[in-house]
Formats: C-alpha cells, structure tokens, sequence
C-alpha cells in the first residue's frame, strides 16, 4: 500500500491523429527503432503503457507507413548506409524508421492546428 501507483499512459484513449502526430515527431529528427519510438511516446505521455498501448503505436506507424509519412530501413553494414526496405508487423521490431517530406509537412500542419 505505501508503493505508488504508476501513472499510465492510455494510447487506446488518445485520437489517431494524436498517436500518430507523436509517431511523426518521434521520427523527426533522426532515424528510431520501435523501442525508441515507444520510449519517447512514454516519457512524453508520462506514464507506462502495457501490451495494447504498443499495439496502438505499433499500428499507427503501419498507418504512417501506408501513408507515405514514414519509410522503413535496414541498416547496411556494407555501405554503413540506410537502405529504404519494406515493412510488415513481423519486421518492425527489427527496422529503423525516419519521416519522409510528406511526412514534414504533415507534421507541421498538425502543429499549426495546435496553434
């Protein structure tokens, strides 16, 4: 009883647009993996997120993908390059993730919407 109770970070509350603007700035400024993508969701909403909370993010950087907001890379040990590859659920763990310019734009419109 005199442990705290840990605030949770509800992504199955938040409106897509609102996980995905955070998806998009997660990726913004430098190539992520999906545990970092989560990370920063979960520092940023302050809270922990359990096993649906990832499935929720998960799917909205699929959606972002989809969108053409988000490409998917491999990392080359041969060129030391990022190599753009296609995504599915089964390869997101194992893949890095950067905003592409429609993605930027995107992004600066939901910002402006804040505004």
């Amino acid at each position: 009883m005199g442990r705290r109770a840990k605030k949770r970070a509800d992504t199955m509350t938040m409106p897509n647009s609102q996980l995905g603007r955070m998806v998009l700035e997660a990726v913004a400024d430098d190539y992520e993996e999906l545990e970092m993508i989560i990370s920063e969701i979960v520092k940023w909403t302050g809270g922990e997120i359990d096993a649906t909370d990832k499935n929720q993010i998960e799917l909205s950087l699929m959606r972002c993908i989809a969108d053409k907001d988000i490409e998917a890379y491999e990392y080359s040990e041969k060129s030391c390059r990022f190599v753009p590859t296609p995504s599915d659920p089964q390869t997101l763990h194992s893949l890095w993730f950067y905003i592409t310019e429609q993605g930027k734009e995107r992004l600066r419109i939901l910002e402006e919407e804040d505004m």
